[in-house]
């Protein structure tokens, strides 16, 4: 009888390790759509910061686009491999080429940093101009 009991918690904990792995897995997946999401997003601001540049410095502009459509297949990358062959790409390229592993850690920071604070600075730009947000029906009646 001792046996059984003991089967039947094996087999309990083992279904509770499946289900914390599937759970983990959907988390994993949902944060590879949101970092897919987030990097064309940033890959489409930097495009318009090239075409912003086309006149004055045509040479950097295009530099810059081929880093947009580098942002733009690492998105890809992201949403069509799994994690651990990433992480084994990350992990090639930090022992093949360091330098370049530095400077796009480097620019990732640099780019999530301006696209982080354009967003507060607008935030806060709005609310300094006096637009509506946060203003409750009741109160939106009387600065008109």
């Amino acid at each position: 009888m001792a046996h059984s009991e003991g089967g039947g918690a094996a087999a309990g904990i083992e279904a509770g390790v499946e289900s914390l792995k599937d759970s983990a897995s959907q988390i994993a997946d949902h944060q590879k759509e949101t970092g897919a999401r987030q990097l064309s997003g940033i890959a489409g601001a930097v495009h318009a910061a090239a075409d912003q540049l086309e006149d004055q410095l045509p040479g950097a502009a295009t530099y810059i686009h081929d880093a947009a459509e580098r942002i733009d297949r690492a998105a890809t990358d992201l949403r069509h491999r799994n994690l651990s062959d990433i992480a084994g790409s990350v992990r090639q390229l930090g022992q093949e080429r360091p330098l370049a592993l530095f400077g796009g850690a480097l620019l990732a920071g640099f780019v999530m940093t301006r696209f982080l604070k354009s967003g507060r600075d607008s935030d806060a730009h709005g609310d300094a101009h006096g637009d509506a947000k946060g203003v409750t029906p009741d109160r939106a009646s009387e600065r008109t």
